[in-house]
């Protein structure tokens, strides 16, 4: 995972070769398993006489009320761009020259977010940032929220983005001692589960867009780049070196997040994960007040007083919300589809003007390619909708599918002779687990979106599944797994060399009866247990802590309706909340005992360990385990 030794040494530092070898094996794989992933529904050539007497943005509305994955979204938009044309005999509005320069003068514009906003239809990016907003749309309507203050709402959004992307900035190395700070899209990072302080609050503001809250982001006047190459004065040699590179990481661009209450901006802490002690106003008249705050050396990254005391409100919106056709979405559907997509010209300033004093700036500085605006498109590969057209294996998509499976996925077994079989072998491991946690829809996206059923379906079925592969490595003793391992290992070599013979005999006949042995040896015991050596103990800890967040997640929801109930209802609620915190409790226990399979993820078990203690605090508040941070069942 993140960690250098994670990536195949054998001294704690990154092996080259392997990495390049891992990455282009995993990349085979992904490609291989997309194959088998749900295809894209036909879209039919219509009669345009039939599509004239229908209404495509119902048909359209009607279609995402029951998907609103990549592939549906993309169906629906190439389909939609003729369907409107046919119906109407006009083509989809775009902005004139004239309004894309306005927009341009409040939001900074590269070339490429030019095009891609005056485009004339539906564009392939179009489609993976519809799927991307209807997903914290999901996300947004299973938090509850409607009806609440919008300051809590937005304290129990953050409380959200902070349970579900655990505190870790993403490090690559790139030389002896430096590192890449990488800004991953929202979605992306919710996928994954970690992020850094930037990158929470990515997430934080696509959130807010489907809340319709104005965020904001808090930093100095020229706040820099969003990725950051990090320079480590001591050589990293162990894991507690890099653990500490890790903690000492740069902040980044933006010491705060925000969200527009009224007259005022209510800050937050990503890194700390809590509400700033001062709102935007008070820390204006008073900027002393948070001296305490900022100099607190627990806590890192820390804000300098001179940044408190001349702090520059910037405001980011996701370029494709510029366009004029998805104005059109947004006007046509979003009183079925509940998602906010769009921004106008007015609208925009209207946001700015909202800040009163303040008079935030646009921030999408134009040669940064992770900036809120744009990064899902420079991140996402062009088979997924982006602008990524790097070959497959070195792609920032590609490493950070790596980054998720662990080392052991990787290994070579002693004796394993041959490249092909080495292959095979990590491919069957990294995909069995990319399979089951990564690709989408993964256990994480869909405990966010809210469907806690299937979510804890999918993670029991799962967390058998690896606890059957581990009991088949518990049935043999050691010396018969031994000898069933090298067995099989010996007659892999043996086909594997007559498969190379055969073709360079090229003798089609031997090599097809070679595969086919070849791909039955792969069903035989000894490969089987090599692939539950490489997955089982740490897929059955993933597992276990998928589902004691699924719980944990449940729990929350019954317990913001019981703080927001009163009368008949409340005892009633009362009880089945505890019964939650419980059952989360329990499972958060059940996780401990299988976390040290997790020692390859920097800060995940920390990160369960405070979940843990906030339902113990609501279960057993006399009996709460020491944390970093104390429980607030508030």
């Amino acid at each position: 995972m993140n960690l250098p030794h994670d990536r195949g040494s054998t001294n704690g530092l990154p092996h080259q070769d392997l990495r390049a070898a891992t990455l282009a094996t995993l990349a085979a794989v992904i490609l291989l398993l997309a194959g088998c992933s749900k295809p894209l529904s036909r879209v039919d050539d219509a009669n345009p006489a039939e599509v004239a007497k229908t209404n495509p943005w119902k048909t359209a509305a009607s279609r995402l009320k029951k998907e609103t994955d990549l592939a549906a979204t993309k169906v629906v938009l190439a389909t939609l761009s003729a369907d409107v044309e046919h119906s109407t005999g006009q083509r989809l509005p775009v902005l004139s020259a004239e309004a894309l320069q306005e927009v341009a003068q409040l939001i900074p514009l590269s070339p490429e977010d030019r095009e891609e906003i005056a485009a004339e239809v539906f564009t392939p990016f179009d489609s993976a940032y519809l799927a991307d907003c209807f997903y914290l749309r999901d996300a947004a309507i299973a938090l509850a929220l409607s009806g609440l203050p919008a300051e809590k709402q937005a304290e129990l959004a953050f409380a959200w983005v902070c349970r579900q992307v655990y505190l870790h900035p993403w490090l690559q190395p790139v030389g002896p001692q430096q590192f890449l700070v990488h800004t991953l899209p929202p979605t992306a990072v919710l996928r994954r589960g970690f992020g850094s302080g930037l990158e929470r609050m990515y997430v934080f503001l696509a959130l807010l867009q489907q809340l319709e809250l104005d965020g904001c982001l808090i930093g100095p006047s020229d706040p820099g780049p969003s990725t950051l190459i990090y320079e480590v004065t001591t050589p990293i040699k162990s894991l507690s070196d890099y653990e500490a590179a890790v903690a000492a990481a740069p902040r980044g661009p933006f010491w705060a997040v925000g969200v527009r209450i009224d007259n005022d901006v209510k800050l937050f802490d990503p890194w700390r994960g809590v509400v700033f002690p001062l709102t935007l106003n008070q820390l204006k008249a008073n900027p002393e007040a948070a001296k305490a705050w900022a100099q607190d050396a627990a806590h890192r990254p820390r804000v300098t007083l001179d940044e408190l005391n001349h702090p520059t409100v910037y405001l980011a919106v996701p370029v494709n919300s510029l366009s004029a056709r998805m104005g059109e979405f947004e006007r046509q559907l979003h009183s079925e589809l509940h998602v906010k997509v769009a921004y106008d010209l007015s609208a925009l300033r209207a946001k700015q003007a909202a800040f009163g004093n303040w008079q935030p700036r646009f921030w999408n500085p134009v040669g940064d390619p992770s900036a809120y605006g744009r990064v899902a498109r420079t991140f996402l590969p062009v088979e997924l909708g982006g602008a990524d057209r790097a070959p497959a294996g070195g792609r920032l998509y590609d490493l950070y599918i790596r980054e998720q499976i662990p080392a052991s996925a990787f290994g070579q077994p002693a004796g394993l002779e041959e490249g092909l079989a080495i292959d095979r072998l990590r491919g069957a491991a990294a995909g069995k687990l990319y399979q089951s946690f990564i690709e989408p829809p993964n256990p994480r996206e869909r405990i966010q979106r809210g469907q806690f059923q299937t979510a804890a379906s999918d993670v029991v079925a799962k967390q058998q599944m690896y606890s059957n592969g581990l009991e088949r490595l518990r049935a043999q003793n050691p010396a018969q797994q031994a000898q069933i391992i090298n067995e099989w290992i010996a007659t892999t070599n043996e086909l594997y060399n007559e498969l190379r013979r055969s073709r360079f005999n090229n003798d089609k006949d031997a090599e097809a009866r070679v595969q086919a042995q070849i791909d039955k040896h792969w069903s035989q015991p000894g490969a089987i247990l090599l692939i539950d050596r490489a997955s089982a103990e740490v897929g059955r800890a993933e597992a276990s802590l998928l589902l004691a967040l699924c719980k944990h997640e449940q729990a929350e929801r019954l317990q913001a309706r019981l703080e927001q109930t009163t009368g008949s209802d409340r005892e009633r609620l009362q009880a089945d909340a505890l019964d939650a915190w419980r059952t989360a409790l329990a499972a958060w226990r059940s996780y401990e005992q299988l976390s040290s399979a997790h020692a390859g993820f920097p800060n995940r078990a920390a990160h369960a360990r405070q979940l843990s203690a906030r339902a113990a605090a609501f279960v057993e508040p006399k009996k709460l385990p020491k944390t970093d941070e104390k429980p607030n069942p508030k």
